[in-house]
């Protein structure tokens, strides 16, 4: 696991864990008034941070991230507050993760393909595959497959279930089932209404993010 600290002096933490295929450049004008610990790159779990430092630590897993949390969840603080946005820890789950047929298509993208991948399943219109591709991973087709093909082993063994406090769930998510999400957190989500799995050209900050979710 990769891992960067965005100092801004504080004593919170937001332990951030992206999706897959990201990085830090998907994330680099995302703002807080909080420190922040970007994750990315679950090709291997090897994860060590102080966290003692830190008043509170607030937990904000996106996507793949949302699964990932249980993998490492010895290694974790405990949180002030633990956020999902669109997934849940069941990631190659029948009923509640991806779908075979989408994991196909993750596994199928090219040069030829990946712009029209993003507009179809990531963002919802030209103005956000813009933001999007200003800010896209600096990560090689290769290096995503090798940690999808990782993330499905991880899947198969045993792991931890982290007990999110609250979900957000966008209206036009592609890659997560919406009815199975709503399904999954019962009465703890918050839809957000015109927003495709990708949520950043949406929030532009972490304290956003917390404050939408009415923490």
């Amino acid at each position: 696991m990769k891992t960067k600290l965005l100092k801004n002096d504080n004593e919170d933490l937001i332990l951030f864990l992206s999706g897959w295929g990201c990085d830090e450049h998907s994330y680099k004008d995302m703002k807080s008034s909080r420190d922040v610990l970007i994750c990315w790159d679950y090709t291997s779990l090897d994860f060590s941070f102080d966290f003692s430092p830190y008043k509170k630590v607030y937990l904000i897993a996106y996507s793949a991230g949302v699964f990932v949390a249980g993998l490492v969840k010895d290694l974790l603080p405990r949180f002030e507050y633990k956020l999902a946005i669109n997934g849940n820890p069941h990631i190659f789950d029948e009923k509640f993760g991806i779908a075979k047929d989408k994991a196909d298509v993750f596994r199928s993208l090219n040069l030829d393909n990946y712009i029209d991948f993003r507009l179809n399943y990531l963002v919802r219109n030209m103005e956000e595959l813009k933001y999007f591709n200003s800010h896209q991973p600096y990560r090689t087709f290769e290096s995503c497959f090798e940690e999808l093909d990782k993330l499905e082993e991880y899947s198969k063994s045993e792991y931890q279930i982290i007990d999110y406090d609250k979900a957000i769930i966008s209206s036009e998510d592609k890659i997560f089932n919406i009815d199975s999400q709503k399904e999954y957190y019962k009465d703890k989500y918050k839809i957000l209404n015109n927003s495709a799995h990708d949520v950043f050209y949406i929030f532009r900050s972490f304290d956003d993010i917390l404050n939408f979710a009415e923490l």
